[in-house]
């Protein structure tokens, strides 16, 4: 039987061959130059070389990517999967996730080598340990992962395929089956097994769990055991970059590195050996830390200046930028999406271009004055390179991250530097006393920034930019850098230009929002929340608390980026009136539009008089058949929940269709709005 590859595979292969044909006319015209006077075309060469890396990239993420693969599990019969865990398990509660990669698909007794990631989430009873390298043998059972639902809310699906995930499974513990273990790479075995050890040692010799927890993410990148609270006042007062192990983490170890072997500097043979040796220490806290696109980006970029060093040779910071931008895309293309390398190599542009600007905006003589100014203008350049596109990202702006920066720069510095010799010097009798340091430390870091984000005004939340928005942003920045270098009147007169042009967009759209009316039925699993909203007001009726987990996730950004400023939260059953909107028990009218929640208080009730609706809303598993419900309440559209069960919704839904009903299933469907006049 032969097999029909997709359209997609098809143009990948004629991909490949413009690829080679691109490298291959490339390559004729720079031998022919001069015979073919290419000189006067030069744009020709341009754009076969610009063609040519173009397919270069998207090739390369292809072949990452996985899913075109012949032999990707999803396309293949099995009954089992042959899984490898490729990622360090995390546990919450009663679910341990963690990433695998497929090695075989098994259909009866034949067994076909497969790839692709899967995500699993166990639920287990038992205390067994699931390690990274463990190999498993699983229920061929998953599901493609879920885009999101609702509006604003965050793109899970999106966020997984950019490492190359696209499918996931909810399995219980005794539906697998623990082969092997110790099946994965040996070097990033050894860096977790390491990792868990030297987190273990935190918590034995820091007595607060929080202040164990952060000297953990601090040191080591291990962030499972930090708390909400310190997480949202790391956020929240413009700190968070100091839990992501980055190029400040990896400066400090080459420092003490550096310091610790300064002896070997005498001769040549030395120098070399010195920058071998700290080129792989520097590489394995990388590899402990996790391998993150930041930290990967500051090893690489320290390990050409280690090298430059050695061998007399001096370096372009542009160039090492650009380099080591490369490298890490060709080794994973997925970086390219990835918060934290955009993130990190937009603060080190600012830092390399801005911070002198800023720095010698003003001369101070004092030199305590001078080291303040020299960290202030710092977190200027920083902060300028990369708000906007955390505006985009996270949606808050901290007001007072230069306070907060200037807070923490001497506690956090002592705090890494006492870190490294806590991990470096494994002896318990120095262990105690450092514990104890370190614990002081960052209670006394995390109390202050708690202070800082109670602080009036310390945070601007709930704003939400688009991404032209954020790129009209950047687009100002740029405008404004080259004003203040050349002094010339056009970027003067086109930086005004694009404030009126954002000021007038945001304008605009709270204009247009304030003339909304809307209701829109969340998609919710097992919960229920639906929203009324007129201009700028907002009702929503809904058995979520306002700081549950479902709530902040898949309502509140809804308010946020709808400049809601107004709302009022109800729950089922509740009586309420305020100008176009009343609710009386399970009688909802919002403007000239009704509706009725039919939910199992409803389920005897019988009315001698025929309701008229514009909808109703099937909820929490009522026993009502729906030839019955025609017979009393008249109705335009019929929804049904994620309250409900699978068996009830799929009984309703065949009722409906025999009736001729318009119906719609909220449970894993988008969100339902109505547009209201």
């Amino acid at each position: 039987m032969a097999l029909c590859l997709p359209p997609t595979i098809n143009w990948f292969n004629s991909l490949q061959f413009l690829l080679i044909g691109s490298l291959v006319i490339f390559v004729i015209c720079h031998v022919f130059y001069k015979k073919l006077r290419l000189y006067r075309w030069r744009w020709i060469t341009g754009i076969l070389l610009f063609l040519f890396i173009g397919i270069c990239g998207y090739e390369i993420t292809t072949v990452a990517g996985q899913r075109l693969e012949e032999n990707h599990f999803s396309k293949l019969r099995q009954e089992f999967l042959l899984v490898n865990i490729s990622s360090e398990p995390k546990v919450s509660g009663d679910i341990v996730r963690f990433e695998t990669k497929a090695q075989q698909s098994i259909q009866g007794s034949k067994s076909i080598p497969s790839v692709g990631n899967l995500l699993i989430a166990l639920k287990v009873q038992r205390k067994q340990a699931y390690r990274y390298g463990d190999l498993l043998l699983i229920p061929a059972k998953f599901n493609e992962v879920e885009p999101p639902f609702n509006p604003y809310e965050f793109d899970f699906r999106d966020y997984l395929s950019h490492k190359a995930i696209y499918h996931q499974t909810f399995i219980n513990e005794h539906q697998i089956k623990v082969l092997k273990h110790d099946q994965g790479n040996f070097i990033i075995a050894s860096a977790i097994r390491l990792r868990q050890k030297l987190v273990e040692r935190f918590n034995k010799f820091i007595a607060a769990k929080d202040a164990a927890a952060v000297a953990s993410t601090l040191i080591l990148g291990y962030r499972a055991d930090l708390s909400k609270e310190v997480l949202s006042a790391y956020s929240a007062t413009g700190t968070m970059h100091v839990l992501s192990v980055s190029g400040m983490h990896v400066g400090i170890v080459f420092f003490v590195l550096t310091f610790l072997l300064k002896s070997m500097d005498r001769t040549r043979k030395f120098r070399l050996m010195k920058a071998v040796l700290i080129l792989v220490l520097i590489w394995a806290y990388s590899c402990v830390t996790g391998f993150s696109s930041a930290v990967c980006r500051a090893a690489l970029m320290l390990s050409f200046v280690i090298i430059g060093k050695a061998i007399n040779k001096s370096q372009n910071t542009y160039n090492l930028v650009a380099v080591s931008a490369v490298i890490l895309l060709i080794y994973n293309p997925f970086f390219l999406v990835d918060v934290g390398f955009q993130l990190s190599y937009l603060a080190v542009l600012g830092l390399v271009y801005l911070y002198p600007k800023i720095y010698h905006a003003f001369y101070i003589k004092n030199y305590v004055f001078d080291k303040i100014w020299s960290y202030s203008a710092l977190s200027i350049a920083a902060q300028l390179a990369t708000f906007p596109l955390s505006l985009y990202y996270f949606h808050q702006f901290p007001l007072n991250f230069l306070f907060s920066n200037l807070f923490i720069v001497l506690p956090v510095t002592l705090i890494m530097y006492g870190g490294l010799l806590f991990v470096l010097l494994p002896f318990d009798w120095i262990s105690q006393p450092l514990g104890w340091l370190l614990q002081k430390l960052i209670s006394f870091t995390n109390s202050g920034l708690h202070y800082l984000e109670n602080l009036p005004f310390s945070v601007a939340k709930g704003i939400w930019v688009s991404s032209w928005e954020y790129l009209l942003i950047y687009l100002f920045i740029f405008v404004c850098i080259y004003f203040f270098a050349l002094k010339k009147k056009p970027f003067l007169i086109t930086g005004l230009l694009l404030i009126l042009v954002f000021v007038l967009n945001s304008s605009l759209k709270i204009v247009f929002r304030q003339k909304e009316n809307k209701v829109i039925f969340y998609s919710l699993r097992k919960k229920s929340a639906i929203g009324f909203i007129e201009g700028r007001q907002a009702f929503f009726l809904t058995n979520l608390s306002e700081d549950d987990k479902t709530y902040l996730f898949s309502v509140q950004p809804f308010i946020d980026a709808e400049l809601i400023k107004n709302t009022h939260q109800l729950s089922t059953g509740e009586t309420f009136s305020k100008g176009n909107f009343l609710c009386d028990s399970n009688f909802i009218q919002f403007r000239n539009w009704k509706m009725v929640i039919w939910n199992k208080r409803f389920d005897f009730r019988v009315y001698k008089k025929k309701l008229a609706v514009h909808a109703v809303l099937l909820s929490d598993n009522p026993g009502v058949n729906l030839a019955s419900l025609v017979e009393f309440i008249q109705f335009q559209l019929l929804l049904i929940d994620g309250t409900n069960s699978d068996y009830k919704i799929s009984r309703w839904v065949k009722q409906a269709k025999d009736l001729h009903l318009n119906y719609y299933v909220l449970k894993k469907n988008p969100a339902y709005i109505v547009a209201l006049p």
